[in-house]
């Protein structure tokens, strides 16, 4: 019932963006690692992990194990945004935009339906990364290991950011036209952030940095560990600021997209 409502337009867009998708190595690669790691890292923590910790602190005091947990996540975040610079960003190297445009020429269904499936997509993966490690960890440590609603939380932070900086490096891929220059703008904005933090501090306003994406990012996954940081939000607060980022990488996207010869 709900897919007869969606205009045929829209749903050939979108089995056409999961066609892409699907049917390159690269993909699938990224989304084997991403699964491969996080089963092997929950499954470190449930086999070796001894502890009484809950929450985050059971990621961010546990031991190497814990540590493995909290890299793999991470990197699931990194993974996911690989993933949207790639899918988006090489429809220009390629020049494949053209034949998408020749099958869609609604642009604003293209890029709805682009950004839509790569989301959709990252989400899908993290979650069941997160779910098949989860339950391991629980085979293996359920007796040992306290998991509460921080340690959700953590979970949650990390589905969240990994859906918005996919679709953040899908966005920069369009903006510009290559998915190394998309990669290389979210990679220079990790590096170079961390610099305007110690550049805020020296000048008094510290608070400025919470505004920033990766602060918003590293908030939203923290589960409130960081909450008294004076360079990160409080989790609730980053997720907002995560989410306006963005939407501002999209909007910026949409204009380019639907204003400018492609």
């Amino acid at each position: 019932m709900i897919l007869t409502a969606v205009p045929e337009s829209v749903l050939r867009a979108v089995n056409s963006e999961v066609r892409k998708v699907v049917s390159l190595r690269m993909n699938r690669t990224l989304a084997g690692i991403v699964i491969g790691g996080g089963l092997f890292a929950f499954t470190a923590m449930g086999l070796f992990l001894d502890s009484t910790l809950e929450g985050g602190e059971l990621i961010f005091s546990g031991g190497w194990s814990a540590a493995a947990v909290a890299v793999a996540l991470v990197g699931s975040v990194v993974l996911a945004a690989v993933f949207g610079a790639a899918a988006a960003g090489s429809e220009f190297r390629y020049r494949t935009i053209d034949t998408s445009l020749l099958f869609t020429p609604d642009r604003n269904v293209l890029l709805g339906s682009k950004l839509g499936v790569v989301g959709a997509i990252s989400l899908g993966t993290v979650l069941f990364t997160e779910l098949l490690g989860g339950a391991a960890m629980l085979l293996f440590g359920r007796e040992r290991l306290g998991i509460g609603a921080g340690f959700l939380a953590i979970l949650g932070g990390v589905l969240l950011a990994a859906v918005c900086w996919s679709v953040i490096a899908a966005a920069l891929g369009l903006l510009l036209r290559s998915p190394v220059q998309a990669m290389a703008a979210v990679l220079g904005a990790a590096v170079l952030e961390p610099l305007v933090w110690v550049v805020a501090r020296a000048m008094g306003t510290p608070g400025v940095a919470t505004i920033l994406p990766i602060s918003a990012t590293v908030g939203a996954m923290s589960g409130g560990e960081f909450d008294d940081g004076v360079f990160i939000a409080p989790t609730p607060a980053a997720i907002v600021v995560l989410l306006l980022w963005t939407t501002a990488a999209v909007s910026a996207a949409w204009w380019f997209f639907t204003r400018r010869d492609l």
